[in-house]
């Protein structure tokens, strides 16, 4: 399970490091398409397109992991600290399966969708030019399944009586 726990650690930290990236690409984009617009009149074609399609895509479906991960996620804990840390722990573990459950539903439906949208070669018109949005499908997929992986990987190591802590990128 530790070899496991290493690779999910070193693929959540380079698909972070792809969102971050795809955030700066995002800036730099809009950025050119707005000078371009008021300097020289003329604005880059697709910049909405990329920005919804791609970089907002990438940056908000591919670092879910890495988000359960470092427990960066927004909680609201209204009852759970009146419970013992027993049934805390069996929150948690419940939790974390439900989530990867869910994950993969997501996943598995939005292959189906992806796989519709690669068929039909899905695109969308903006001005003169066309640009194929149907790889943008995938990234979906790809990002559910993570969390999926990930929360199930959590979910076995609550089974296996390991402590909480000891899950991959979680502190003491």
């Amino acid at each position: 399970m530790n070899h496991i726990e290493i690779l999910l650690k070193k693929i959540n930290q380079v698909i972070t490091l792809i969102g971050g990236a795809a955030i700066a690409l995002m800036m730099i984009h809009v950025t050119a398409d707005i000078v371009a617009r008021f300097f020289i009149n003329k604005p880059l074609p697709g910049t909405i397109t990329f920005v919804a399609h791609y970089y907002m895509i990438i940056a908000i479906f591919l670092p879910l992991a890495y988000t359960e991960q470092t427990k960066a996620a927004i909680s609201v804990e209204l009852v759970s600290g009146f419970f013992s840390p027993k049934m805390n722990k069996a929150v948690d573990m419940f939790g974390s399966l439900f989530v990867s459950v869910t994950a993969f539903l997501i996943a598995y439906v939005s292959w189906g969708v992806a796989l519709k949208n690669l068929a039909s070669k899905t695109s969308v018109m903006q001005g003169d030019y066309t640009i194929p949005t149907w790889p943008s499908y995938f990234i979906l997929c790809f990002g559910a399944g993570l969390l999926g992986v990930y929360c199930l990987v959590k979910f076995l190591l609550y089974l296996m009586n390991k402590e909480n802590n000891q899950m991959i990128g979680e502190q003491k």
